[in-house]
This record gives C-alpha cells, structure tokens and sequence, in this order.
C-alpha cells in the first residue's frame, strides 16, 4: 500500500512538474515577412525601407517623429537654433548606453554625421551641402554648424544614427581617410552577429538573403513600460511568395506580414479568426514617372496625353480601395500639402487633344513603360493605362524588371525609360523631402529622379524653400512648387497608398508615423494574450 501510494504521488510530482513547465512563460518571438533583402543595415549606408526598419531598432537618433510627424527628444534631450537658422545646439541625454555598455557621448554624435558625410551613402545628401562643422562642447553637447539655412534641418535628424565611435574604429581597415580609414564600412557591412548602436534591439544573427534576427537590450536608456509583454526577440523573414505569408500568419507561425503584399491578400488575411488587418494612409505616394528628356515624352502634350488617360477611380475603386486621392507630389499626411493644386481625372477626349498638339502628331513613336516584377496591381495599372493608349492610336510598352535593375536603368537620361512606375514615401515630414529628392537637378540619376526635370525655376524655386524659415513665406513657396510641376507634369500622381499589415491578434502598439518605417518600431509593441 505504501509502495502503491508513493508511486502515486511521484506520478503526481512529475505531472505537476510538466505542467508547471508548458505554462511557463518563454520569451516573445516576433516573426515577420519582408518582400526584398536586407543589402546593409550600417546606421550611415542604408536607406530602403527593410534597412530603415533594421536601423530605427538597432540605432538611436537624436530626435524622432511622433505619429504627427513633429521631432521628439530622443538621444537629445533639448536642443536650440540661432535666429539666422546657421547653428543648431543639442544637449545629449546621459547615461545612455551602447550595446557593449559604453556611454553615447557628443564624440560619438560629430563622428556619426562626419561618416555619414566621408562615406557618401545611404542619407548622406541630406547633409552633404548643408552641415559645415561638428563641434561638441564636453561629453553631453554637440554643436551643427551650417554653411546656409536649411529649414527642414531638424526633421532630417531622425535618420542621423548614433553609432559608437570607439567600436567602429577597432574595426577599421585602410581606406580613402588618412585617421579613419574606412570608417569601419567593411566590418559593418560583414558583421552577422554585431551592431554598433544604441536602440531598443541589437542584432542576433544575420542569415543573409533568408532571415535577420534582433534581440531585446535589456538596458536601453527608456526601459521597457510593457515589461515581459514586450517583443524578446524579432525574426525577419525574406517570402517572396504572398501565398506562403499567408498561410503562415493563419496557422499562427507569422507575426506581422509587411506591407507589400497585394490588395486581395489583405482582404483575405483579415478574414482569419486569429488575425486582423491594420491600415492606414502612408506618407508613400505612387506615380507613373514620366523622363521629361526622351521622345516622345520630351513632349508636354504628351505628358499630358498620359495623365488624361489614366483610370485614376479605377486604381482606387477596384484595385486599391482605402488608397487616398493623390493630389500633387506631397500626400496628404505631410504638412505642407497644397489641397488647391489641379488634379486630373481619366478623360480619353481631353487625351486626344493634348495628343494633337503634341510635335509628334499624328504618329507617336512607341513609349516604353518599366515597372518592378511581383508587384501584380502595379502591373494591373499599367495594362489599363496601355488599353486605354490603343485607343487613342499610342503604343504602350510594358516591361517588368527586377528593382537592382530599374535602380541601373536609372542612373542615365538614355537608359531611363519614357515611364518607370514606383512611389516615393517620405525619408523625412516635410514636403522638401519630396520636392528636392524628386525634381532638383542634383537629385536626378537616381530611382526617385526618373523624371530628369531639371528645370532652372523649380531649382530656384526648391533652393529658395530650403533657406527660409518663415514657416508661412516658405508654405507660400511650396504651394507655387506644386502648381508648376502639376502644369509641366512630369508625374502621373496615381493615388497614396495605404500601409496595410496583416498581424496576430494578440500584437498591440502598431503607432503610425509618416516617415518611411518608423511605423515598424518594435519598441512599441508589446503582447496581449
């Protein structure tokens, strides 16, 4: 009996163990799906929205954008400008640690805009005929010299991420400076399982092409209000095929499906009991980019022509639906939108007679389209636009290509096709971020720049809104901006796109913010289940 009992209560011990243990809680595992690889997530080279999303974890900035777009302290506590807007002064919060436990000082915030600066990459632009000297002023001040007014200053600061100074440079290897040789680009560019940052996650492990993996710090500087709620540790998956995002998030085994994804992907992801669909309007608006410099485009009519004939209700009816109404170059969620600018609609008879006055008329030369492969509405787009051209008596080529190769295409006016098909989000909240990226003449020969505008008057136009600081005089002249480049048409504003994300139930803290991936900020996130 006693031998019977005893053997009862073991039982009973290794029940109650087993039990205690699959009701322990383990840590939160965070699974997410991105459409593109990861090319680099150093805090001075990236600048896609996958890389953005990888630095705005791993790095801090000194300010960052609430959900109104507006700068909030972050690695800077305060900060002041001089009338003549030519100095810029910050006081650095202290006790600020990096990911190896070292303290972010002011050394650390002059050497990151200086790389930024030598290296030449990622955002670097925003910066490079600007900022004249970095000086700091002890271990918590650091001072931006400008060599002009530059209006926007501030807001470019969220992408200026702190990297540590003394880590970078253990690492460095010889290059193009004599005391910095290669700013440590090469160890960064290598590194899997290192980070020189300071943010909320650190890197775990990098599987190239296939999967990125960050993991909490314990001791970042705003602590952790969730607690054992929030995300432990992040697992970002490259999944081409929407199919299998969406098998994976109804079986439970992926977190947040990014916004990629197709229309009808979406309405069914939203359908899962164990699932639901965030949406909102993103800073990001698409277009039809028209090279202003190639035949039969060269032509304004034709320009035209290709605006008229757009099936605008079309995109957002049937293809898009919850899209907001583009309107100009700036979207609607940036301050500085101008509401009054003229806006086309589809109108095959007003086409024909801007296709009259063209030079080219009556026989248009052929006009080659390319827009990126697997991206199905996009394409859906084009078609439309192409059956309504054949109408008309116009050729419409349309052309898939992988993004690496629309990037090459257009670095040259010749290898730019007449139209390229992609959207610009916003790398900062302020219409400048659009204006200057996609219609100054510096700016052209990249994948924002497919247009060649390069108009001396937008030029001016553009230089003279960067250096005025009234805020009213410089909304006087980005309205004027946007009128012009609505008459020159160099865009077919096609719509603003909504950022829809499919997510588990039991994910909360999704914050919008109208920069380009500071929506994917996991510090926000926490669990509920």
């Amino acid at each position: 009996m006693k031998r019977t009992a005893t053997i009862i209560i073991a039982v009973f011990i290794f029940l109650l163990g087993f039990t205690c243990f699959g009701l322990a809680a383990g840590p939160n595992i965070l699974t997410m799906s991105c459409n593109q690889e990861f090319g680099t997530i150093d805090p001075q080279r990236g600048n896609d929205w996958t890389e953005s999303m990888a630095m705005v974890n791993v790095y801090d900035a000194l300010v960052f954008p609430n959900s109104a777009g507006d700068m909030e302290p972050k690695l800077a506590t305060s900060w002041k400008a001089t009338p003549d807007g030519l100095t810029y002064t910050f006081t650095l919060r202290k006790g600020v640690k990096f990911h190896n436990g070292s303290k972010v000082t002011a050394e650390d915030v002059a050497f990151s805009m200086n790389r930024a600066i030598a290296l030449k990459e990622g955002y670097s632009w925003l910066w490079a005929d600007v900022v004249d000297k970095v000086t700091v002023d002890g271990s918590h001040k650091v001072t931006f010299r400008l060599n002009k007014p530059f209006a926007p200053f501030l807001s470019t600061l969220a992408w200026l991420f702190i990297a540590n100074k003394d880590l970078v440079l253990e690492h460095k290897e010889p290059g193009d400076s004599p005391e910095f040789g290669d700013y440590g680009a090469k160890w960064l560019s290598v590194t899997t399982t290192e980070d020189a940052g300071s943010g909320p996650y650190k890197l775990k492990s990098w599987d190239r092409g296939r999967e990125i993996v960050f993991e909490r710090f314990p001791d970042y500087f705003e602590g952790w209000p969730h607690g054992d709620k929030s995300v432990d540790e992040v697992h970002v998956l490259y999944i081409a095929e929407n199919s299998t995002v969406r098998t994976m998030l109804r079986k439970g085994e992926m977190t947040v499906v990014e916004h990629w994804r197709t229309y009808s992907d979406y309405q069914e992801m939203d359908k899962y009991p164990n699932a639901h669909v965030i949406s909102f309007i993103s800073p990001e608006e698409l277009s039809f980019k028209i090279n202003t410099k190639r035949p039969p485009t060269d032509d304004v009519h034709i320009r035209r022509m290709l605006a008229w004939a757009m099936d605008y209700e079309g995109v957002l009816e049937v293809l898009e639906p919850g899209s907001g109404v583009a309107r100009g170059p700036i979207p609607e969620v940036i301050p500085g939108h101008n509401p009054r600018v003229f806006k086309y609609h589809m109108d095959l008879d007003k086409a024909r007679k801007e296709m009259e006055q063209s030079k080219y008329s009556p026989n248009i030369p052929p006009i080659e389209l390319v827009l990126p492969t697997g991206l199905e509405n996009r394409r859906k787009m084009a078609l439309r636009l192409q059956e309504n051209l054949t109408k008309l008596g116009v050729k419409l080529n349309v052309n898939q290509e992988p993004w690496g190769r629309m990037t090459d295409l257009a670095t040259t006016v010749e290898t730019t096709p007449n139209i390229m098909v992609t959207s610009v989000s916003a790398n900062y909240p302020d219409p400048d971020t659009y204006l200057y990226c996609m219609y100054h003449s510096k700016a052209v020969g990249t994948w924002m720049s497919t247009e060649w505008l390069q108009d001396p008057l937008i030029d001016k136009l553009i230089e003279q809104e960067r250096v005025t600081l009234d805020p009213e005089e410089r909304k006087h002249i980005m309205n004027v901006i946007q009128h012009i480049l609505v008459e020159r048409c160099p865009d077919i504003y096609v719509y603003v796109m909504p950022l829809r994300a499919g997510v588990q139930n039991y994910l909360k803290g999704f914050t919008p913010r109208p920069v380009m991936s500071f929506y994917y900020y996991y510090h926000d996130w926490w669990y509920e289940k």
